[in-house]
């Protein structure tokens, strides 16, 4: 939720928190993934995991050496300081990572590498710089030793994981770290929710693909690449893409075909109030249209409605502010649905480097950036300035109905959560 958020100040926009909140209701109504299947965990990375992980082993599942040195008893030290005044040793065995030792003999120690598996009558390890190594595999060890802790510079078994100990619950997007911890415990796979499948349509009549020629009055669909690169991130399938051209027959064709592969939809463009902006007819044909405009800027063309009971979400068409829409109100209904555990944008603050000149009746996303507690804005904020995106790691707020001057304190959001899925 934004809580840089204020009410409408625009009859008959909705609010940015109002919004969200009825995004939120109708992930929940539409109910999330419940199909799985299971995936290598080479293969798991994004994936949501529909499952309780707890580990059947300890981690590590033995004592360990923290490091190269030697391993002996307390007891055989305090013997010897007892009745020599010194602590020599011979050593008995040699011991690698990976290797099984065997019980250490009285008065002997156990040479001793980083990760190896410690004797079980052995409690501690003594760094190899601390002693001396003499003739015939003789050691000599600081009389100190005999005020030692026991353990010392051994890491216990269980230390990280202990057996039974619950790692991850379902809902969970696993990161790369995860991986690790999942190998760490034996895990070879997971049980995972099936991806996400949404179809992502663009309309437009002056849009043509990259790689061709752009001839008078054309533009090149950028929206599609940028939504399905964010989707790919998010780990979900994408369906499509689509094109709808500017007719309500071929809209209403296109959304029918979209409806029967994806679990949701989302489209760029045609949301407006122009004469050839069909979406919102066209959903209104097949299905509802639940939410329309918003007193955001960008993105104030925003829909929310479902065809054929598959939910669309309706994007703006301008570059930039589908960029805004998709972050602020898309992610959190695809998570949802998805069937993973929420996943907010990390909320700063910091002073802003910038003013405004004039308030607004609508809450506004300033691309910007954000250095060391510093927030610096795009010098054009124009909705259809795409590059502002890819300059920007975040967006800046400002309220609805208010002026920021050099030096406020002030909301930024980062495009990045505090887990890192984007």
């Amino acid at each position: 939720m934004s809580s840089c958020d204020s009410p409408a100040l625009v009859k008959g926009l909705v609010p940015l928190d109002d919004a969200q909140s009825v995004l939120a209701q109708r992930a929940q109504q539409y109910g999330t993934l419940t199909e799985t299947e299971t995936v290598t965990i080479h293969t798991a990375l994004t994936r949501v995991l529909a499952e309780t992980i707890t580990s059947q082993i300890n981690v590590p599942g033995f004592d360990n050496s923290a490091m190269d040195g030697y391993a002996l008893r307390l007891a055989d030290c305090q013997q010897q300081v007892a009745a020599n005044g010194k602590i020599e040793m011979t050593i008995s065995q040699r011991i690698t990572a990976g290797d099984a030792p065997e019980q250490l003999l009285e008065n002997t120690c156990a040479r001793i590498f980083t990760g190896a598996a410690v004797p079980d009558n052995a409690d501690m390890v003594v760094m190899q710089e601390q002693c001396e190594l003499i003739e015939n595999g003789q050691v000599i060890f600081p009389t100190e030793l005999i005020d030692a802790k026991p353990q010392q510079n051994i890491r216990p078994a269980g230390q990280d994981i202990a057996i039974g100990q619950t790692l991850f619950q379902p809902g969970r997007i696993l990161r790369a770290e995860d991986l690790g911890v999942l190998a760490s415990m034996g895990f070879g796979q997971v049980t995972v929710y099936k991806k996400l499948k949404v179809a992502v349509i663009s309309s437009g009549d002056e849009l043509v693909e990259p790689g061709t020629e752009l001839t008078p009055g054309k533009i090149y669909n950028t929206n599609s690449f940028t939504l399905i690169g964010l989707l790919q991130r998010m780990g979900m399938e994408v369906v499509g893409p689509f094109f709808a051209a500017d007719t309500l027959s071929d809209t209403q064709a296109v959304l029918t075909q979209a409806s029967a592969q994806a679990d949701v939809i989302i489209t760029s463009g045609g949301v407006s109030v122009g004469e050839e902006d069909h979406i919102k007819a066209a959903i209104t044909s097949g299905g509802e249209l639940e939410m329309w405009r918003l007193a955001i800027k960008p993105g104030k063309p925003f829909a929310l409605g479902q065809f054929n009971k598959t939910p669309v979400i309706g994007l703006p068409g301008n570059p930039a502010a589908v960029v805004v829409t998709f972050y602020q109100l898309a992610r959190d209904f695809l998570w949802a649905i998805q069937g993973a555990d929420a996943q907010p944008l990390m909320a700063l603050k910091g002073k802003a480097t910038f003013a405004t000149k004039k308030s607004i009746a609508r809450t506004e996303f300033l691309r910007a950036r954000y250095n060391d507690g510093d927030i610096e804005i795009y010098n054009n904020q124009s909705s259809g300035v795409l590059s502002s995106s890819s300059w920007s790691d975040g967006f800046a707020c400002a309220p609805a109905g208010e002026i920021i001057n050099v030096g406020d304190e002030i909301a930024f959001y980062a495009l990045t959560t505090a887990h890192g899925h984007g």
